[in-house]
């Protein structure tokens, strides 16, 4: 048998294919102060958690077999979790807070409760509520206004998910509306 024998047989150039790479790496996670605040006017006490952050990346193969380069997502989200982390969170679009300042100190005032905290240890946040799903979709959107993601890698839809504890997590998407 003659070494061109042996060769393996060429394959058929494959398709354009789309593929879908999760990062959800121990490190990606931020630990940050906050309570929720329900809809029958009620709230939470200020409590904190653990919250773990994880991606799913959906692109194109390239002819290299690859997708794109997970190190530069990986350091995108862990940026993004180091903004939050050791930070007491309060959402700014809530009508029944009032924020004001008082020296150093933010205070917080919801009903008859208020809050006297460091400014320098509080996140003012473009939210609604800090609730994951919140979470999920301000972390979003900070991802995707970071890259021209559809355009540098052909990414057609990202899902970025925030855990504040096993079995509790909210999922929120963004897809390229000109794939």
């Amino acid at each position: 048998m003659t070494a061109s024998e042996r060769r393996s047989p060429e394959l058929a150039p494959v398709p354009v294919q789309q593929c879908s790479i999760r990062i959800d790496k121990e490190d990606i996670k931020f630990s940050a102060g906050h309570f929720t605040l329900f809809a029958d006017g009620a709230r939470e006490r200020l409590h904190g958690h653990n919250f773990n952050v994880a991606a799913v990346i959906t692109t194109r193969v390239e002819n290299n077999g690859m997708t794109l380069d997970y190190n530069i997502i990986k350091r995108a989200l862990r940026a993004l979790c180091q903004e939050l982390d050791e930070y007491v969170l309060i959402p700014t679009l809530v009508p029944s807070l009032t924020i004001s300042t008082l020296g150093r100190s933010l205070v917080i005032v919801f009903g008859e409760d208020e809050f006297r905290l460091p400014a320098g240890d509080v996140r003012l946040l473009p939210i609604r509520n800090t609730t994951v799903e919140e979470l999920a979709a301000y972390l979003l959107n900070r991802l995707v206004g970071q890259e021209a993601w559809s355009a540098r890698w052909g990414v057609t839809e990202i899902a970025l998910e925030v855990s504040s504890g096993p079995g509790q997590s909210a999922q929120c998407r963004w897809r390229d509306v000109g794939a």
